[in-house]
């Protein structure tokens, strides 16, 4: 009897690992619902009908991008279903020529910061220290300053002393929280900017960025400790499309005088592009092959170029960073969002762990 239970055992763990390989059809940026789950998100989120974990990538995809547009109607104050006006189709083409073209205006391409190529090499060398990854954060005085900050949020401090030298925060966070805080200061310099229209749309993409980079972290050091770095980069790289999007949408709308900026319009073309964006900037910032494939939702399986552990990373962390943020938004009730993760397909025990880390750091 013992022998028979150990081999049904082993006959299911063999189904799993062959379902868990099995590539998914990514799913596209377009803010259209395309299964239970993301069509919850709707004002009756509370009616979700359970999703079936055996939906794999493709659900946790959908319901993170209807959760991020969901998140940009709010940013921009669009109403639900409003349709844009007639008139404001021709920005939308602008737009899409002006995103399209070969060669993007350097006016809206974000510029790598300076001491990434330095800091990424640094952090993936197993022989470099946290001493030698402080003396390079030390070179530049406002990633210091970015990375004291961090350092001091709740997200790392774990004691009432404030954090004031790199080297103190090399000691309280260890060289994987250095490498997660350095991550992300290294980009917040990038969202600091505002416009004049929807000032509240670059705020509110930086906090879900950081939430949802230390999501993905938090979600790929229970699936697979090492990819908790690649993990949070991806979600820090997919918040830039969005920034050059609202960037050439603004743009065009100056020079489209006294035409205003449609909420609705600048909400669709966030969702429509963003993503799209995001991965024409990481090859432009020569990233790794690896954080291109899970970046672009068309490209097929390569062995050895992605794999679902970390792309189930990436979207999982970014789908609970955008729902944390709606529900501190007052967008969703927290028991609403956490549901709509479950039924995404996210293990319920890592949702909320998840959650209360996020909601203890907001």
């Amino acid at each position: 009897m013992i022998a028979l239970v150990s081999a049904f055992l082993a006959l299911l763990a063999l189904c799993g690992w062959i379902a868990l390989r099995r590539r998914t059809p990514a799913a596209d940026a377009v803010p259209v619902p395309i299964s239970p789950a993301p069509a919850a998100l709707e004002e009756s989120a509370g009616t979700a009908q359970p999703a079936t974990t055996s939906s794999g990538l493709a659900l946790v995809q959908s319901s993170s991008a209807v959760a991020s547009e969901r998140l940009w109607r709010l940013a921009f104050g669009a109403a639900a279903g409003h349709e844009v006006a007639p008139e404001h189709r021709r920005v939308r083409d602008t737009v899409e020529a002006l995103l399209s073209a070969q060669k993007l205006d350097e006016k809206y391409f974000p510029r790598r910061p300076t001491l990434m190529p330095q800091l990424l090499r640094a952090m993936k060398d197993p022989t470099v220290g946290a001493g030698a990854l402080a003396a390079i954060i030390a070179q530049d005085p406002v990633l210091t300053g970015d990375t004291l900050r961090l350092a001091n949020t709740s997200y790392y401090r774990t004691t009432s002393t404030p954090i004031e030298t790199i080297q103190r925060a090399v000691v309280i966070c260890g060289t994987d929280g250095l490498q997660s805080l350095v991550a992300t200061a290294l980009m917040h310099p990038v969202f600091r900017a505002t416009e004049g229209n929807f000032p509240r749309f670059t705020a509110l993409l930086w906090e879900r960025t950081a939430r949802a980079s230390r999501a993905a972290e938090l979600y790929a050091a229970k699936a697979r400790r090492e990819d908790r770095f690649e993990a949070q980069l991806l979600t820090l790289l997919n918040a830039l499309g969005p920034l050059v999007v609202y960037r050439a949408t603004l743009d065009t709308y100056a020079h489209a005088a006294p035409l205003r900026p449609s909420p609705e319009l600048c909400a669709i073309l966030v969702g429509l592009l963003g993503q799209k964006l995001s991965l024409r900037i990481a090859r432009q910032w020569q990233s790794s092959e690896r954080l291109l494939a899970a970046l672009d939702p068309a490209i097929d399986d390569v062995e050895g170029a992605t794999d679902q552990a970390l792309l189930h990373a990436f979207y999982g962390g970014e789908l609970l960073g955008t729902l944390s943020l709606l529900a501190s938004e007052n967008a969703l009730s927290a028991p609403e969002a956490i549901q709509l993760a479950v039924d995404a397909g996210l293990p319920e025990g890592l949702v909320a762990s998840i959650w209360q880390r996020l909601q203890a750091a907001s």
